[in-house]
């Protein structure tokens, strides 16, 4: 008997759930479909959706900010200083270009699409897109390279920056190195202070110590006075 009585409670179960199912189908069968058929067709995110993280290299004036704003630190940005005989073209805003990007990648198998790059900016460099397709059969096909200068440009900034470094550490060495000569001169041309005599070692004060190491007293008289 109660074989019987659970064999039709799951008959009964069973025909409820798949009525249910299929109702909820008829119902959006007539009904405008909510689904596209990718990739022929695309949705269109809203406009501050974070999908694809993209940049405007030429508006970058290597601040630095975005490399330091990021959470997993997977921005390498490296900066050169400008040079009067580089004449580079002016930033998009007018102001004159003050450093050479001369590296800018980012690892994006890495980012978490937090966004605080993209709000600490203070040019707009970089930005998102809307943009669907962010993948890629190899790591490698994630990285970012938007750098706009040739290695061999690179490669030859990065040397002449490192030997004006080195030229002002030299100089700063030597500037330091005279500093200190000049204040060992003078300290031994200036002449050593007098010693001052105390009074436990001045002449006056040895006069009244005794033979014994103990200062005389001054005489008593008969009537309890000291004797002047």
């Amino acid at each position: 008997m109660n074989h019987l009585h659970k064999y039709f409670r799951d008959l009964y179960l069973g025909v409820t759930t798949i009525s249910i199912g299929m109702a909820v189908t008829f119902r959006h069968l007539f009904t405008r479909a909510v689904t596209v058929q990718y990739p022929h067709e695309k949705l269109t995110y809203p406009p501050r959706a974070r999908t694809m993280l993209v940049t405007d290299i030429d508006s970058c004036n290597g601040c630095l900010q975005c490399s330091r704003a990021c959470p997993v630190e997977i921005i390498h940005i490296q900066t050169v200083k400008v040079q009067p005989e580089d004449n580079p073209p002016d930033m998009p805003d007018g102001k004159p270009r003050k450093l050479h990007v001369v590296q800018f990648d980012v690892e994006m198998s890495k980012c978490i699409h937090c966004g605080l790059c993209t709000e600490i900016c203070s040019t707009g460099s970089i930005h998102w897109e809307n943009q669907h397709e962010e993948v890629s059969y190899a790591r490698d096909g994630l990285f970012r390279d938007w750098s706009s200068y040739p290695l061999d440009e690179r490669k030859r900034l990065l040397d002449r920056d490192a030997v004006i470094k080195a030229e002002k550490a030299k100089k700063a060495a030597e500037a330091a190195a005279a500093k200190e000569a000049a204040a060992a001169k003078e300290s031994v041309e200036k002449p050593a202070p007098k010693p001052v005599e105390s009074k436990e070692t001045s002449p006056k004060a040895e006069s009244k110590v005794n033979k014994e190491g103990e200062t005389p007293q001054p005489p008593v008289t008969e009537n309890g006075k000291e004797d002047a």
